[in-house]
């Protein structure tokens, strides 16, 4: 049987709950078989709007506005064929506690706080929404599950779950602040991503100024980025397609195996149109194989960080770039510790259209 929640029902509770075992707060819980639909929740003093718990299956949350949440719009935690769509996701973030890019990370930071986030969920679609203004961490991401919970405060671990066979689509992720505009993740060791599509979306953020190190607080960074994050973690067969990007603080489209024993394979980017991209801020960058204000602005970043002592090096591997269009930046591919790469038909005007680093690539 399926429950239709009326905005009568979906308001009703003026009070936070607990979010399962997530160590947040929640305005609204969702669970198996329930549609909540057409109504807006005003998170405010909550931490996330709406939260889809472990085990949920057939959820629909369609035509609903979310906002005000300290951390996320809408959570979606160890579920299944959960269907977000048509929805505003806005001015959320506004108390949020997400990690920092670089240094020591502390133990309440939250990975992903973005304004959509998955986490251990399969079988899922986010698509025809708008994501804009929200002030934690960026716009919509998706990502495993396990002892690191990335939509959760790392004090808060989740249980051991992959993520695979979602679709991320259609949307329209705006001026989005302080992190990413679609981030495709993993964490953990044992949890694969696998089968996450990226598809027609359109981000829009910031270009860097003219000689800026590192992105202001408050920034629109933009991008796509499928990443692991953790220690022999694994991401496969991403697919990012047909996406137009307009301005990011950062590489337009980054793949990225950070850690010793991550593996990224299998990985799709095509017919996308990126333009008026950055770099990796810092001098020469915070991350040694990525391109800094020294190499230049950059639409599409392939980067394994090998050089690293603590274990068998990241690969970043069978990569496939093909009839994309990259405007008005200096590099068009940037290449380092890569393996099996293969480009085609790239397109627009980057003045270099592939640089390798010198840690190489191929």
């Amino acid at each position: 049987m399926t429950f239709l929640l009326s905005t009568l029902a979906a308001n009703a509770a003026l009070a936070c709950s607990p979010a399962g075992s997530t160590g947040l707060t929640t305005k609204q819980i969702l669970a198996s078989n329930q549609q909540l639909v057409g109504v807006t929740i005003d998170a405010s003093g909550c931490d996330i709007g709406i939260y889809v718990g472990p085990g949920a299956d057939n959820v629909l949350i369609s035509g609903v506005t979310v906002s005000g949440a300290n951390e996320h719009g809408i959570f979606v935690q160890d579920a299944s064929h959960v269907t977000i769509q048509y929805s505003v996701v806005t001015g959320n973030g506004v108390a949020g506690h997400a990690c920092p890019p670089s240094g020591v990370a502390p133990p309440t930071c939250i990975a992903e706080d973005k304004g959509i986030e998955l986490v251990g969920t399969s079988n899922s679609t986010v698509t025809h929404n708008v994501v804009s203004y929200n002030s934690a961490d960026g716009g919509i991401g998706v990502a495993d599950d396990g002892p690191t919970d990335p939509g959760a405060p790392g004090t808060f671990p989740g249980i051991t779950h992959g993520a695979k066979n979602d679709v991320v689509s259609d949307n329209l992720i705006i001026n989005n602040s302080n992190g990413c505009g679609i981030v495709v993740a993993a964490y953990n060791q044992g949890t694969p991503v696998d089968n996450i599509q990226v598809l027609g979306n359109t981000v829009i953020g910031s270009a860097p100024a003219a000689g800026q190190l590192f992105p202001p607080r408050g920034s629109y960074i933009g991008q796509i980025v499928v990443a692991t994050d953790g220690p022999f973690a694994t991401v496969s067969n991403a697919q990012v397609v047909g996406n137009k990007l307009d301005g990011s603080e950062l590489p337009g489209i980054v793949v990225h195996s950070n850690v010793f024993g991550d593996v990224i394979t299998q990985t799709l980017i095509q017919d996308n149109v990126i333009a008026d991209n950055g770099y990796y801020p810092g001098f020469p960058a915070t991350t040694p194989n990525g391109p800094g204000i020294s190499q230049g602005t950059t639409g599409i970043a392939l980067i394994a960080e090998v050089g690293g002592s603590d274990g068998p090096p990241p690969v970043l591997a069978h990569t496939n770039v093909g009839s994309d269009t990259i405007l008005n930046d200096k590099i068009g591919v940037w290449l380092c510790g890569t393996d099996h790469t293969n480009i085609h038909q790239l397109q627009g005007n980057a003045t270099n259209p592939i640089v390798t680093c010198h840690a190489g690539g191929n």
